[in-house]
């Protein structure tokens, strides 16, 4: 394997663990959530339902990044971190308009 293909495995691989890092973000969240209800806070229903569709997307990007870093196929690597990086930043930007959702229903 050449340099140029090194580096562009290397930044492929980079994608994966960007998601991996946004679907922690959302795991923080969630935890956060429950942290507020276990000590007597109340966290509205809508919060939950706000948070379901985000958690839709990080499954399979999560997916995807793991088996971004368990391959060499240049063929299979291609298609991964595409579909991969899609579904953070969908996850992702659904997570932050949740964020703001809920701060504008609770206020």
């Amino acid at each position: 394997m050449d340099g140029v293909d090194e580096a562009k495995l290397t930044l492929r691989r980079v994608v994966g663990k960007v998601a991996l890092l946004f679907a922690f973000i959302y795991v923080l969240t969630l935890f956060a959530g429950f942290v507020t209800l276990y000590s007597g806070g109340e966290v509205p229903v809508t919060t939950w339902l706000l948070l379901i569709p985000a958690g839709i997307a990080f499954v399979p990007a999560v997916a995807d990044a793991v088996r971004l870093h368990r391959t060499r196929d240049p063929e299979r690597l291609s298609r991964l971190w595409k579909r991969c990086g899609v579904l953070a930043v969908t996850g992702m930007a659904l997570l932050v308009a949740a964020s703001i959702a809920v701060g504008a229903i609770n206020s």
